[in-house]
């Protein structure tokens, strides 16, 4: 679930930086429109532009939050995806990994889910690497499900960040069943309508997020 409250649009002239903007956004599962022009952007819009003239242009509309980024950077991004729920940052992100043949992880802000992947461990570091250079947060934590290939997992994410806090979460009951359909249906909502049965790894991803773990040393 997104908490998003106000349009977000994007006004992107390099075309590289464009597509990177549109998998970022797409990924977040915030809902977006694309610029026209002024008189098209709809009512308390936060607007995300490279473009000069974009910004100048808007300069009269005070229901609209422009954040002009002629340098492309991750962080002002994230300002205005953040800008779209009305924060400025996050208290706490937990990223929930569920170990495995394939790793299936979350990342959640203050309990939003931000990100969801499966893949290998290369792809969970990436992300992690995303999160550290381009979000605002207070603290961190990745909290690492105690099944087969925890340890290789928790080895990857130590040996690149050292002072990561990292725990390993005892991974009984977090996958869901059929005699847990309520908790499912909760979830469901929470998890931007995955279903649970095709992505019951990722669910047991979001409980280990919100479990209690045992710290890495």
């Amino acid at each position: 679930m997104v908490l998003q409250r106000r349009p977000l649009v994007i006004a992107i002239y390099d075309s590289k930086w464009f597509m990177r903007v549109l998998d970022i956004v797409k990924r977040r599962g915030i809902i977006f429109h694309h610029y026209y022009t002024p008189t098209d952007v709809p009512y308390g819009s936060v607007v995300y532009t490279d473009i000069e003239a974009v910004s100048r242009d808007l300069s009269h509309r005070g229901d609209v939050l422009v954040v002009y980024d002629p340098e492309k950077s991750c962080r002002s991004l994230e300002k205005a995806l953040l800008a779209t729920m009305y924060v400025t940052g996050f208290k706490s992100i937990l990223v929930g990994v569920d170990p495995g043949e394939s790793i299936s992880y979350v990342f959640l802000g203050d309990e939003i889910l931000l990100l969801y992947g499966i893949g290998g461990v290369g792809d969970l570091i990436r992300d992690v690497e995303y999160v550290l250079s381009c979000m605002p947060f207070k603290e961190l934590r990745v909290k690492i499900g105690s099944g087969s290939n925890s340890s290789d997992v928790i080895h990857a994410i130590k040996a690149k960040y050292r002072d990561l806090h990292v725990e390993v979460v005892d991974e009984y009951s977090t996958t869901p069943s059929k005699n847990r359909l309520e908790e499912a249906t909760y979830l469901y909502k929470k998890l931007r309508g995955l279903k649970p049965f095709r992505y019951r790894d990722i669910y047991a991803a979001y409980r280990i997020a919100l479990s209690k773990g045992v710290e890495v040393l």
